[in-house]
């Protein structure tokens, strides 16, 4: 094989430690800049460890050290003073080290090499994961300073460039005007989440989300994601068309006669361009039981795919499989996860989740944080948490019938508050509150809606 090279440097490691025993200030950069594994010589690394464990390093304190470890024999003072002689000055520390930090690194691409060539023999997919996302985050090279000045430059243009593009938000769109006022869009990196009891209709709203997030992206790979691991696909498909054009939830019912299902077919057809080329491109799996490495592999078979994930959606975060000492231990391995995952795929994650009962014994039933199921890691976790709350589900006479509350009770970057939207239960879906008044979307071309 040509262009092989050596994964290690005798030279460079031996210089490492002599000029760490050059003088202080370079022993203790020296300290901070190396660690054991860098040095591929046993011997080097031996004495590296040693010189961790004394206050001044010098041949004499280091030998003192080794011998207090029971390895000065195995060393010896020869190859002590040999090290102390090996440079003439300290000064080039940061360059032997960040060589020896590039070597290891390399021979640690080995371990990787062997780990997923065993995770492949075995077919253990989550292990392969896992150690893809290892290796995914490994590097050598040194990390780059930015200052706050630089972060705030950085900041600033971004908001320029969208002012410029004519954009009003600087995340993704939720489709929800009073929604995306107050959260500026979903952001990339963020991880949301959106509660509700059962019945409130969390699962409805984050699929109008996911399909008004959809529409509104224009590059041919761009996706959203709904991860469904308690709804089938199929029922998320007649749903997500039904929403999509505020239909019936009846409207694929096995009971209608012949001519209207014949009506109904027509009407989907004439509207399939529409719904394949906008909301119906969004990406659904409905695999139940999946793990956060299932997820996390999904998510990368997606990208090898060459999908541009733009957000994802998880329904919902207490079904995520995850073998913990306790249920909310486990909770809480899956919140952090998922918080990581959405920074490493650099797109929002839009997660659902359940309350506990307590807000069904409050007086006021509307939820709060403390309401959240197993919510301390969760809360922690999130950056922006959603509560939805229909007045007219527990008051049957109330004034506020086909209204939702949407309490945006937590968010680390802009502000907290309570917006509305309009609930229609006969679609399953949200809208915008004016457009009870007034619908600027087409219904389907021959659908009536009465």
């Amino acid at each position: 094989m040509e262009n092989l090279k050596p994964l290690y440097s005798p030279e460079a490691e031996e210089a490492a430690l002599g000029s760490m025993m050059m003088d202080q200030e370079a022993a203790l950069e020296g300290r901070g800049l190396l660690k054991p594994e860098y040095f591929y010589n046993p011997a080097y690394r031996t004495i590296f460890e040693a010189m961790q464990g004394i206050d001044v390093v010098d041949v004499v304190t280091i030998m003192a050290e080794l011998n207090r470890r029971g390895e000065a024999e195995k060393i010896g003072l020869s190859l002590l003073s040999q090290i102390s002689c090996s440079v003439g000055s300290s000064v080039n520390l940061r360059h032997y080290a960040k060589e020896l930090k590039r070597l290891a690194y390399f021979r640690r691409c080995i371990e990787y090499s062997r780990s997923l060539t065993q995770a492949a023999m075995k077919q253990d997919g989550a292990e392969i994961e896992r150690t893809l996302l290892a290796l995914r985050e490994d590097g050598y090279g040194d990390a780059k300073i930015k200052t706050l000045a630089e972060a705030t430059e950085e900041y600033i243009t971004e908001v320029a460039e969208i002012r410029a593009s004519g954009k009003k938000i600087i995340g993704l769109t939720t489709g929800f005007h009073d929604i995306d006022a107050m959260l500026g869009g979903l952001r990339n990196g963020d991880y949301c989440i959106l509660a509700a009891r059962p019945s409130m209709g969390k699962s409805a709203l984050a699929l109008d989300i996911a399909r008004n997030a959809q529409k509104s992206m224009t590059g041919e790979k761009e996706r959203a994601v709904v991860f469904s691991l308690e709804m089938p696909a199929k029922a998320l498909g007649g749903r997500g068309f039904t929403s999509e054009y505020g239909m019936d939830n009846d409207a694929f019912s096995i009971g209608k006669n012949d001519a209207d299902w014949m009506s109904l077919l027509q009407t989907v057809e004439e509207n399939s361009t529409h719904f394949e080329t906008g909301a119906g491109k969004l990406i659904v799996n409905d695999k139940s039981g999946m793990t956060i490495e299932d997820i996390r592999a999904t998510c990368h078979g997606y990208k090898t795919q060459g999908i541009d994930i733009r957000l994802v959606v998880i329904d919902y975060l207490q079904l995520i499989v995850c073998k913990g000492e306790n249920r909310t231990r486990e909770i809480g391995e899956i919140s952090r996860s998922l918080k990581q995952m959405a920074k490493d795929l650099d797109c929002p994650f839009l997660v659902l989740s359940q309350l506990n009962r307590q807000c069904e014994g409050q007086a006021d039933k509307r939820p709060m944080l403390s309401n959240l199921r197993e919510s301390g890691d969760v809360e922690q976790d999130a950056d922006v948490v959603m509560f939805i709350y229909r007045e007219d589900y527990y008051y049957k006479d109330s004034e506020k019938k086909g209204i939702a509350e949407i309490n945006i009770a937590k968010q680390r970057n802009g502000p907290t508050g309570t917006v509305e939207l309009c609930w229609l239960p006969r679609s399953t879906t949200f809208r915008n509150l004016e457009r009870f008044h007034k619908t600027n979307e087409e219904p389907p071309k021959g659908w009536d809606r009465k």
